[in-house]
């Protein structure tokens, strides 16, 4: 029953939330920077208050006739004249001038079919999401195991050149026409990391980009990294699948890994949202034009880690449905959240198909978060501001399936370790309870060395604990009065350091 109703909130939902980014051909899927309606819609033919009712009625139309005409009358080069290509390219202007920067666009049949290409997952590129920033293409994320993350390119970066040419005041689609091309061909980049006055080049053999969209692994404590690279088609499912694994194995905790998450669908978003949260709860508003803002909730009543610790992370890379889930768990009380402000994005974009193939991407509504604070340009904060090395990147469960406690504790990825942390703290009652394997105990003690005090026991009725400030354990008593000390200490502990 809950299914079904899923399935039926989902075919109501004509968008998805867009990505403040705007992908190109070689840049990720578009159908993944969420924002882009699932549902297509004709161009309207009412005219709208505030504006004329036609592009003749405009007093400037009599200019735009001028340059048209004096572009046929007095170009030098009258035979490299297309007038498709002057609409397309006054089309396109006429969007840009919104001001709606790296988001709402104009694609001509060429770029639309392109586009067409992405939503499906057909796609050659390098494997990075950018977005306009400062006159300049800046990378949002590279995906994994992208062709671009292999180079080295990273968050943050700013696109320089390409093959030698300036990006300088390029628009999106300008750039991704650049860096476009088959598979098997390579392409130059110069980059420039961010806080780094030194530019680099590198140069990237263009692919076939597959994507996973979740990877996982168990870390020392029954703890869970869960990574959603991004929330494209079947993101739910692959969650569902991976939480149940984490279930069966005994995992206690839940660390939700969204960073360098670009976005993805809305209904997706939806869907990993509900397995967290109960059903009815808010996960963020809808705010159209001269409408009221509307809520968007969570569905079902079979979530699969409603109740469990979880921790949520995220970076500037986060963005758009990255954002929505992250901010949701937040403000519904459900989850920490650690890591740098993400992104800001907050536009909805629906795809307005034209008779000769072209398509206006319109932003049409903004989104809310569940309390109902708009983030775009601003970004969702998180409870604990936690950087990451700037030479380093995080930490993916691919890269280590079987990371034990010493190289968890030495890892350099600092909002990792700091989410475990936070994962750990709120598991520190079950690591007195014990008992617990000696590798995860000695990762414990490590972190906790005044708090997690069970190590050793001599016999069954007598325990070797190194005493915590303020814990007083008789050497007499028996291993379950010394636990139960333990235990009320460990509650009077963490009513001031859980957050900590």
């Amino acid at each position: 029953m809950a299914e079904q109703r899923w399935h039926r909130w989902r075919r109501r939902i004509p968008q998805r939330l867009r990505s403040g980014a705007l992908p190109v051909g070689f840049a990720l899927l578009f159908a993944f920077s969420a924002g882009v309606g699932i549902g297509r819609e004709a161009p309207p033919f009412a005219p709208q208050a505030g504006a004329e009712s036609s592009l003749t009625d405009t007093p400037q139309f009599k200019e735009f006739q001028a340059t048209w005409d004096l572009i046929h009358t007095r170009w030098a080069d009258p035979a490299s004249v297309d007038d498709a290509a002057l609409l397309y390219g006054a089309a396109s202007g006429m969007v840009d001038a919104l001001g709606d920067e790296g988001h709402s666009r104009f694609l001509d049949p060429q770029d639309a079919q392109d586009f067409a290409d992405q939503t499906s997952g057909q796609f050659v590129g390098i494997g990075v999401e950018i977005a306009l920033r400062g006159g300049l293409p800046v990378v949002i994320a590279p995906l994994d195991d992208s062709p671009a993350m292999k180079a080295g390119i990273r968050s943050g970066d700013t696109i320089i050149q390409v093959d030698g040419q300036s990006l300088e005041m390029k628009s999106i689609d300008e750039v991704g026409k650049l860096i476009r091309g088959d598979p098997g061909t390579h392409v130059t980049l110069l980059l420039q990391h961010m806080g780094d006055s030194t530019p680099f080049q590198v140069t990237v053999t263009r692919q076939k980009i597959s994507l996973d969209p979740v990877s996982w692994r168990m870390l020392p404590g029954g703890i869970a990294q869960v990574r959603i690279a991004e929330f494209s088609s079947g993101a739910t499912r692959e969650l569902k699948d991976v939480l149940a694994a984490i279930r069966q194995q005994g995992g206690r905790a839940v660390i939700l890994d969204l960073r360098d998450n670009p976005g993805g669908l809305v209904s997706e978003a939806v869907g990993v949202s509900s397995q967290f949260m109960d059903e009815g709860k808010t996960i963020f508003e809808q705010k159209e034009r001269d409408k009221a803002a509307l809520p968007i909730k969570t569905v079902g009543q079979d979530g699969l880690w409603l109740d469990r610790p979880l921790v949520v992370l995220v970076n500037k890379g986060s963005a758009s449905a990255a954002e929505i889930v992250g901010g949701a768990l937040r403000d519904n009380g459900r989850a920490l959240l650690l890591g740098n402000t993400t992104f800001g994005t907050g536009t909805v974009l629906v795809p307005f198909d034209q008779p000769d193939g072209s398509i206006v991407l319109l932003g049409t509504a903004l989104w809310l978060t569940a309390d109902g604070q708009q983030i775009w340009k601003q970004g969702v904060v998180p409870d604990r501001q936690i950087d990451l090395p700037f030479d380093q990147t995080p930490s993916r469960p691919e890269e280590d399936r079987n990371i034990d406690a010493v190289k968890l504790l030495a890892s350099p990825d600092t909002q990792l370790r700091a989410a475990w942390d936070a994962a750990a703290r709120d598991l520190a009652p079950a690591i007195v309870r014990g008992p617990w394997p000696l590798p995860d105990r000695a990762a414990a003690v490590a972190l906790f060395p005044e708090r997690v005090m069970v190590t050793t026991f001599v016999d069954r009725n007598r325990a070797g604990v190194p005493l915590p400030p303020g814990a007083q354990v008789a050497a007499g008593r028996t291993r379950d009065d010394t636990f139960d000390a333990l235990r009320q200490w460990e509650r009077s502990s963490r009513r001031v350091s859980r957050l900590h």
